[in-house]
């Protein structure tokens, strides 16, 4: 039996680290109810409800159920439309995560063949597709382990051998115990308002300030150890 939470918020009325507290507890609940897996899942944004970065609460669930001595007793899925890269699974998995169903990166493989932007005619059907995307993450994910010396994902999950670039000690203490960050940063209150402005470009205010693409930095991670500032 499952739990589905919700790891959404309103940033106007609520404060992330309460929210996450939240979060921890009724996982906690559900697991002291005999529920046997936890999903965390953003799929619940709405105008005015903001997704909580998915390897900020991963870590933060995974975290309080250790210290609860209740860890091994479910499962951690993990449903987000952050999800994409190869690096953001192996953070995801890195840090307790252990199954992700990353929805978004599935809905745009399937637009991209109904707009015919695919060339190769072996992925004919978005169950090709996905079977594809899944066989790459696979791959991708192994090639990070053999560089770091680990031959089974169970060795990797939750060994969060990574260092934290650009992250307060506020939030390494709270949400990623044990990871170093030789470099501070951002703490929750900046993290909240990223995550708002963020969130504002999908939801704007008013038609003047819609965009047919959201922006790209040009931010890019290889998938070996680093958390970015923003969500992953």
């Amino acid at each position: 039996s499952s739990e589905v939470i919700d790891i959404t918020f309103n940033a106007e009325d609520e404060k992330i680290e309460n929210v996450l507290k939240a979060i921890c507890e009724r996982a906690e609940k559900a697991i002291n109810n005999g529920k046997t897996i936890i999903i965390l899942s953003d799929k619940f944004i709405t105008e005015k409800k903001v997704p909580i970065p998915s390897l900020l609460a991963t870590s933060k669930v995974h975290q309080y159920l250790i210290e609860k001595g209740l860890r091994t007793s479910a499962g951690l899925i993990i449903e987000t439309g952050e999800a994409r890269e190869v690096h953001h699974h192996c953070l995801l998995i890195g840090y307790g995560a252990d199954a992700i169903n990353p929805y978004l990166a599935f809905a745009v493989l399937e637009k991209s063949l109904e707009d015919g932007a695919l060339e190769d005619k072996n992925l004919n059907n978005s169950s090709d597709l996905v079977k594809a995307y899944k066989k790459g993450v696979a791959k991708g994910m192994l090639k990070v382990m053999a560089k770091m010396g680990i031959s089974t994902l169970q060795s990797y999950k939750g060994a969060q051998i990574f260092e934290a670039v650009g992250l307060s000690d506020e939030i390494i203490e709270k949400s990623f115990p044990g990871t170093p960050s030789r470099v501070q940063g951002v703490t929750f209150d900046i993290l909240s308002e990223e995550m708002e402005r963020r969130h504002l470009m999908g939801f704007p205010e008013s038609l003047e300030n819609n965009v047919t693409s959201l922006p790209n930095p040009g931010d890019f991670t290889g998938g070996t150890g680093v958390i970015l500032t923003c969500g992953i």
